[in-house]
């Protein structure tokens, strides 16, 4: 591939192909609005689909796995190093594309609420 069409795709330059062109202010980002920072609630959300389709058998320790996996401690470490401020830990629930909403601050409850499951 042209590294001018990775370069575009890079800066939110899209050339469709078709003589279609679009300009992309949200394009593929990197730091900012916080996207990189290892979110708890994210990781807490993949177990309850690990819950949800029998993966993990039992109610696991959501907020001890999650702060096992995502060492939050390190990459805070790591940006006070090079001194890059960043927005910190995100909580609150996230309504997902199905409409469902997930409370991070209750995983077991949502991983056990689909009528389609495989819980053990």
């Amino acid at each position: 591939c042209p590294k001018e069409i990775i370069l575009g795709r890079l800066q939110g330059h899209y050339d469709m192909g078709d003589g279609r062109s679009k300009e992309d202010p949200n394009y593929m980002i990197f730091h900012e609005r916080n996207c990189n920072y290892p979110q708890l609630k994210y990781c807490k959300w993949w177990l309850t689909q690990f819950r949800r389709w029998g993966m993990v058998e039992g109610t696991p320790d959501y907020d001890g796995v999650a702060k096992q996996v995502m060492r939050t401690d390190l990459y805070e470490e790591a940006m006070k190093e090079i001194g890059f401020a960043h927005g910190g830990a995100n909580s609150d629930p996230e309504t997902l594309f199905d409409g469902v909403t997930f409370d991070p601050a209750d995983p077991e409850k949502y991983a056990t609420s689909f009528a389609i499951n495989n819980l053990k």
